[in-house]
């Protein structure tokens, strides 16, 4: 098995644990192939590879370029399969193609990407994939299906894996909390499907019988529309804004919660609610998309679309330490479900299947 691996994603926040956690471990593993290249950016975050098995290249992803640039600079790898991390790839590649979906919300909510050409791009690739991928891996279930639903991919071809922790999640020593103060997390971005306008709604109800109280949303950038939200509902004094932390700030952040909440409407896997259970933090969910799917019995679920039930449940979890305690148990119990390493063994099996 011979393989390009796109790995110029690497620094983003989900897709990035993606390429590092998967492609780390089969460049680690390449004695199992015969031989790995990597892609990347120039300029930018490298995987650890020798440089006689890299490809530099300029154009990130979604630069028209790429459709160029990668094929020319791969013409010479012959017999290679190129792994594509996304459903977006150079279109011009001769190798022959794998690709991970990890989501397909740009269907299933168009009306949170503004752009009718976004979507319509979107659906031109996931057509192309169609025809030319050899494997189309995904990461639920849920994913698998709403594939299987939209464009009619057959089931035979899609591959289903789920995504690890990573292993610091599980190891790491407890740490002391970062606040003298009772907060509950968050850990993601403010994209509209992520709810986040529900959460403040429903935490500015609950912050009013708990003044000392505060909601800790890492990953949510200090936007105008956030600052403007939290404004809006009077919590400038009970939200905080970390930004993007390294991970073992976010495990210090996890470990000093008291839970961990996630709104979103939809999640072709969800690694947050994964790792807050790894920590021991009971978690509050959505069931969107594949979050049951991942979660299992393990979560206290939520209708996303009321903030009165989501803060009648913050306020279970807040006073009822049994119930607490309950999902911290159920949580650990399940996210040991979700190891990289098993989730290699299985990308291994299915790739030596390709010719």
């Amino acid at each position: 098995m011979r393989l390009i691996l796109d790995a110029r994603k690497i620094g983003d926040y989900g897709i990035g644990v993606y390429i590092e956690q998967l492609f780390g471990r089969l460049i680690r593993k390449d004695k199992d192939f015969e031989d790995i290249w990597v892609i990347h950016l120039k300029g930018r975050e490298r995987m650890p590879i020798s440089p006689n098995r890299e490809v530099l290249v300029k154009a990130r992803n979604y630069d028209p370029r790429e459709h160029l640039e990668i094929p020319w600079k791969c013409r010479y790898l012959k017999g290679y399969y190129y792994f594509s991390p996304h459903y977006v790839f150079p279109l011009l590649i001769q190798q022959k193609l794998i690709v991970t979906v990890h989501d397909l919300i740009h269907f299933l909510f168009p009306q949170f990407f503004g752009s009718k050409m976004k979507v319509e791009i979107a659906r031109y690739f996931l057509r192309e994939i169609k025809k030319r991928a050899a494997i189309i891996f995904t990461v639920s279930k849920k994913t698998a299906e709403d594939l299987n639903l939209l464009f009619n991919i057959p089931e035979e071809k899609i591959r289903i894996i789920y995504n690890g922790i990573s292993e610091e999640f599980f190891n790491y020593p407890a740490l002391p909390s970062p606040f003298p103060f009772p907060y509950i997390i968050y850990i993601g971005n403010w994209k509209p499907h992520k709810n986040l306008r529900i959460l403040l709604l429903a935490f500015s109800q609950l912050v009013r019988k708990y003044r000392e109280l505060k909601l800790v949303m890492i990953g949510v950038e200090k936007s105008d529309p956030v600052l403007k939200a939290i404004e809006e509902l009077g919590l400038e004094q009970k939200c905080f804004l970390p930004g993007f932390l390294p991970q073992k700030e976010v495990i210090r952040y996890l470990d000093g919660a008291l839970f961990f909440v996630f709104p979103s409407l939809y999640e072709g896997f969800g690694l947050p609610p994964l790792e807050a259970m790894a920590r021991g933090r009971a978690v509050l969910s959505s069931p969107g998309g594949s979050l049951k799917e991942i979660l299992g019995e393990a979560a206290l679920y939520f209708d996303p679309s009321s903030p009165e039930e989501l803060m009648m449940k913050m306020e279970f979890l807040l006073i009822k330490d049994s119930l607490r305690r309950f999902y911290e148990e159920k949580g650990k119990e399940r996210s040991q479900l979700f190891r990289w390493e098993k989730a290699l063994d299985q990308y291994i099996h299915f790739l030596k299947t390709l010719d």
